[in-house]
């Protein structure tokens, strides 16, 4: 081989070194985007929880029970002493649980899967039938629109004599809450189907939502990390959280939103583990289905966008980021037309609504509920200026940067508030689930169940269960949190549903806040919680049972003294 052949192979070797270190870099830098953005998420919640379970420990927000119909909020010393036996008896459980783990591994999940779901539907159907709840405030409005509409009557949003009008000063409910049409359009479809004779077909449907959430939460655990018997915990998890399955008797779009989005979040999951384009459509149908029967499910959409972004940088598939930009104008877009749908066969024209700066002006004033909770500033300002937005944001504005100076000048009360909201809401362990039918109206004698629910030994019982499960749940989702970093688990798969609640805990801290608010969160919390739990279960923990086994030897020293 002559020189100059020897020469050119040496410069393309050169070349293709330089492209392949190029290649290597740029792949170096896309990991590391994704690592910082998902691990940012892991520590501001890590932070954000551990803070809930240690307050969990010593104390839990409960409704004032000579003002419960008021939704009053007081903060209960806990028996910390109980608090902290049950949790180490939990430990002990695990632990022992330890010597069976093989069992997981060999429990035929699909199995327990239906039989979730049949269990759900089952306790589901028991509740609302023994309840049976009657729509009120909010809901009320919902249904009276939507049941009237299946009839071909839309008088309620011109307005005039309809539920709670004066409340409203007259003007149509939807003046304020224009958003709500999504859910009303839902409800519509049902009544048209069902009858408007009964408030029954929307709690059926709930029921069913919750089996049908629980059981996308259990295939996202499966997806996610791949082991039975990180699905069989999760599953185990799902059966003790009661309060979705109580929640069912709201009449409101709460369930059937959360139902849409976990299984937006599983499509989603799917699409980022294998690239196949046709996932995204049920992912973006359910979500566009998920803002309309709950808009602050756009809380979902936004999480999306992220890690779709994120996931475009790192595999460069830019199919993702124009995912993300068709489901903002879909999930936007449809919701806008549903209201301009109504609008044309009412023959209105509704005003935009109260904004979500009126919602931030809310969240930042105490209540008579608990701080940050509704106090009907947003309503009354919006009235006061007679549904003009402008000029009733400005007003918020001017609001807002006052409550900023007050925080800013009296830090200890800031702590005070912001710290009371977040355990108002995400340490009241009933999440509401209870509350909302017990203070409503019911269509039939409430039975044995719903009595002993409302006023007797049941009702105290699972108080306490609630309390301790909670408490339980927080503390492995920490636990799981950190074992994701731990084990390098940390991507936009894992990160997806644990930004979701991110952005939950931070809308509800600064928004307007209730703990009803981020109960479709908790069961985005069970993976997780379920991992870290799969994760202490494998540990060798060498060095504790070296502890206590020394611990052992001492009585036989001392004896042998």
């Amino acid at each position: 081989m002559n020189k100059n052949n020897k020469s050119h192979n040496n410069t393309a070797k050169k070349n293709q070194a330089k492209v392949k270190n190029k290649n290597i870099e740029t792949m170096k830098r896309q990991y590391t985007f994704e690592y910082i953005v998902v691990n940012l998420i892991c520590l501001l919640l890590f932070l954000a929880f551990a803070y809930v379970a240690v307050m969990s420990i010593f104390q839990t927000s409960v409704f004032d029970p000579t003002a419960y119909g008021a939704e009053k909020i007081i903060f209960q010393t806990d028996n910390i002493a109980l608090n902290i036996f049950v949790t180490v008896l939990f430990a002990v459980f695990v632990f022992k649980m330890k010597k069976h783990y093989d069992f997981f591994a060999k429990v035929n999940l699909r199995f327990l899967e239906i039989g979730l779901v049949v269990y759900v539907l089952l306790l589901g159907f028991i509740w609302i039938f023994s309840v049976t709840s009657i729509p009120a405030a909010d809901s009320y409005n919902v249904f009276e629109t939507a049941s009237q509409a299946a009839n071909g009557n839309y008088s309620s949003l011109r307005g005039g004599d309809f539920y709670n009008s004066a409340y409203y000063d007259g003007y149509s409910y939807y003046n304020f809450y224009p958003f709500q049409l999504g859910f009303v359009f839902i409800s519509e479809i049902v009544y048209r189907i069902f009858g408007t004779q009964s408030y029954m077909p929307i709690q059926i449907i709930n029921v069913i939502c919750v089996a049908v959430t629980y059981l996308g939460i259990a295939k996202i655990t499966k997806h996610l990390f791949k082991r039975r018997s990180v699905e069989f915990i999760a599953i185990l998890l799902l059966a003790g959280c009661f309060q979705p399955i109580l929640f069912s008797t709201f009449v409101y779009g709460n369930i059937i939103g959360m139902c849409c989005a976990v299984w937006a979040s599983c499509f989603l999951i799917r699409y980022f583990q294998s690239s196949k384009y046709i996932l995204l459509l049920p992912c973006g149908a359910l979500l566009v289905l998920a803002t309309m029967a709950k808009y602050n499910n756009m809380i979902y959409l936004v999480a999306f966008v992220v890690m779709l972004i994120v996931h475009t940088v790192k595999e460069k598939k830019w199919q993702s980021i124009a995912f993300a930009l068709a489901i903002c104008v879909a999930a936007v877009g449809v919701n806008n037309l549903i209201i301009i749908s109504y609008e044309n066969r009412a023959g209105v024209k509704l005003a935009d609504g109260v904004s979500q700066v009126l919602y931030l002006d809310m969240g930042l004033n105490e209540s008579s509920m608990a701080p940050g909770w509704y106090n009907g500033i947003a309503l009354e300002t919006y009235k006061q200026y007679r549904l003009n937005g402008e000029t009733a944001s400005e007003a918020a504005w001017d609001d807002i940067s006052t409550r900023i100076n007050i925080f800013a000048n009296n830090p200890g009360y800031a702590a005070d508030f912001f710290g009371n909201k977040i355990t108002s809401q995400w340490n009241e362990p009933t999440f509401e689930s209870i509350w909302v039918s017990e203070v409503k109206s019911h269509s039939s004698d409430i039975n044995a169940i719903g009595k002993g629910m409302y006023d007797g030994s049941l009702g105290q019982f699972f108080e306490l269960y609630f309390n301790l499960f909670i408490q339980i749940l927080y503390i492995l989702f920490v636990i799981g949190i950190y074992c994701l970093f731990l084990k390098r688990n940390t991507n936009i798969e894992t990160a997806l549903l644990l930004l979701v609640v991110l952005g939950g805990f931070g809308y509800h801290l600064l928004f307007e806040g209730k703990s009803q608010y981020v109960l479709t969160y908790i069961v985005l919390l069970i993976p997780t919680a379920a991992f870290g739990m799969n994760t202490v279960l494998e540990g060798n923990f060498a060095k504790i049972k070296e502890y206590v086994g020394k611990l052992k030897t001492i009585p036989q020293a001392k004896k042998a003294d």
